[in-house]
């Protein structure tokens, strides 16, 4: 495992956004996916994943990105699409495992967890790589990345039996590792915010018995990397009830963040859904979430501070002047739900009740970029802006990956740009 084999290579994946990144185990060229568990648990389903290799700029189409997909739906399976450039040393070595016939692929989740890892062939039945002698890859930019995931999304949305035909095929051949493994966390520093157990227990497969309990244990620790221990608290109580107030508070330097999150199971069974299967339970926690989370404003009215209990022990939330904003966190949101949740979120607003609603992997996504309090809050507000706006899309990570290039170069973000993944 890189968590005990390779401890370094395992604490930089954790503090990177995802996606597909070149590391090197004893020195040896490998491969780290860096992935939902949805994503993984469709990878181990399928034994494997595809890479399209996808042609742009002029008419001989000399440029190409790669788009990644794990294959939950035929059709509509989840994605990752990653821009290369000739100047990138990260972009260099995925293109050339791509070209080799065999390479080892670590798998870890949003939190960086060592999930499964296995040696893998490469198979290329024809991908652009293979037809085109002469390809070359574009300087790094913001403007160049941005248009170029634009780009990637735009193709792959049209592409024809022909592509997914031609599409490089990474097929497991033997593990590294065994794949079943339930991870238990004991880290010092990690699990020590206020209503923790000391430990976190974690799996790939997450069955119908509690699956929330797993996520909101994850939404505490991601929110450790930048809050201190004692600005956490998970699954408060109303004073003098047995009715939690929320799953997770994040109190902040400015704000307060009280956290409703809905997770449902992560197995094959549920894999195997429809998506109009999954967009209606996805709609079905967004409603109970948005109820849960104005049931916490209105017991926490004016009061300060707000009277909670935790683990038995009463403890004050206090507010000091700062403002309570609700934030709904479901297991996956598709774009055809971004009306609706636009709805929910003015109607909130205009009622005075600041209200952000995400999916899992897009608070992750925050929470991954954030590289401190301060930072976290401003890109949550600076989204839920820009999307009732209409300028970003329901899907926040292609909006934090504009900023982030933004930010590299010293210029400024781009006015719209396309959702990832």
């Amino acid at each position: 495992m890189l968590a005990i084999d390779y401890p370094r290579i395992s604490a930089e994946l954790r503090v990177l956004p995802g996606g597909l990144v070149p590391i090197y185990p004893a020195g040896k060229m490998s491969l780290a996916l860096k992935l939902s568990k949805e994503a993984l648990l469709a990878i181990r389903q399928d034994r494997g994943f595809a890479v399209y290799v996808v042609p742009f700029g002029a008419e001989d189409a000399t440029s190409f990105g790669f788009v990644s997909a794990f294959f939950d739906d035929a059709d509509e399976p989840l994605v990752v699409r990653t821009p290369l450039f000739g100047d990138d040393d990260t972009s260099i070595a995925l293109v050339g495992m791509m070209l080799g016939q065999e390479v080892d692929v670590y798998f870890v989740d949003d939190l960086g967890r060592d999930r499964m890892a296995y040696r893998c062939t490469v198979e290329d039945p024809g991908s652009h790589l293979q037809t085109h002698e002469e390809l070359r890859l574009p300087p790094q930019s913001h403007a160049s990345g941005t248009a170029i995931l634009d780009w990637l999304q735009h193709w792959f949305g049209r592409r024809t039996a022909e592509d997914d035909a031609r599409a490089i095929r990474v097929r497991f051949a033997e593990p590294l590792w065994p794949d079943d493994l339930a991870i238990l966390d004991t880290r010092d520093g990690v699990h020590d915010y206020i209503g923790s157990d000391g430990y976190a227990i974690s799996t790939l497969e997450r069955d119908a018995r509690r699956p929330g309990y797993f996520q909101e244990r994850d939404i505490a620790e991601a929110l450790r990397r930048f809050l201190a221990p004692e600005q956490i608290i998970l699954n408060p109580l109303k004073r003098r009830s047995d009715k939690e107030f929320v799953d997770v508070v994040a109190a902040t330097g400015g704000v307060i963040l009280l956290i409703q999150a809905k997770d449902s199971p992560n197995t094959a069974e549920s894999l195997a859904r429809t998506i109009d299967r999954k967009l209606r339970k996805s709609e079905s926690q967004i409603r109970e979430a948005v109820a849960q989370g104005k049931g916490a404003l209105n017991y926490a009215g004016t009061a300060d501070p707000i009277a909670l209990t935790v683990l038995g022990e009463d403890i004050d939330l206090h507010r000091a002047g700062r403002p309570l904003i609700s934030v709904a966190i479901v297991k996956e949101i598709f774009p055809p739900q971004a009306q609706t949740i636009a709805d929910l979120m003015r109607a909130a607003h205009a009622r005075g009740e600041p209200l952000i609603i995400l999916d899992y992997m897009g608070f992750s996504a925050f929470a991954h970029y954030a590289t401190d309090e301060a930072g976290f809050v401003v890109e949550l507000e600076a989204w839920a802006k820009a999307f009732l706006d209409g300028i970003a899309a329901v899907e926040p990570r292609a909006f934090l990956v504009d900023r982030y290039l933004a930010r590299l170069e010293g210029s400024r973000p781009n006015d719209a740009v396309a959702p990832s993944q």
